[in-house]
């Protein structure tokens, strides 16, 4: 078993079409992701909104907000690759292979735990984006994690 981390997202304000998290693997080692979870923190109202799963080839690096991944396990050094959340605009990831597609009523949330055998696995270098796909009608504090694995590095 590899290193196990955890990236959060704490009540942003999400009012638009967004890539939530944009995880890339650091080039010396492969990233498993195990569990992601998207929920809304004071919305009444039921909305049925989609979340989109997908390898990209777009780099954002350097757009959004840097996220610094926390290790599950004491001592575990940082993060090899990179983190950034709440992406909009003209930086939003390209969608290149589609892994989950999922619609849900926003008061629900989403809660993705595949199965060790449906689990993503990025390649060295890879990078993938969870996307809220459409614009909710008013906005919405969204708080996530997505949970996974660093192997080798």
């Amino acid at each position: 078993m590899g290193r196990m981390y955890t990236a959060v997202i704490d009540g942003i304000s999400v009012s638009a079409v967004a890539d939530l998290f944009w995880l890339a693997a650091p080039a010396d080692a492969c990233v498993v992701v195990h569990e992601i979870v998207v929920t809304q923190d004071t919305s009444e109202s039921s909305e049925q909104l989609p979340l989109n799963v997908f390898r990209t080839a777009t780099d954002n690096s350097g757009n959004g907000t840097a996220n610094t991944p926390a290790p599950l396990e004491v001592g575990d050094p940082a993060f090899g690759g990179t983190v950034r959340t709440n992406i909009t605009g003209g930086s939003l990831s390209a969608e290149t292979t589609m892994l989950h597609r999922e619609s849900q009523n926003i008061l629900n949330g989403w809660h993705i735990l595949p199965t060790p055998e449906c689990r993503i696995v990025l390649s060295p270098s890879g990078r993938m984006a969870v996307k809220l796909d459409a614009a909710p009608s008013a906005a919405l504090p969204i708080s996530a994690r997505i949970v996974f694995e660093e192997i080798g590095g």
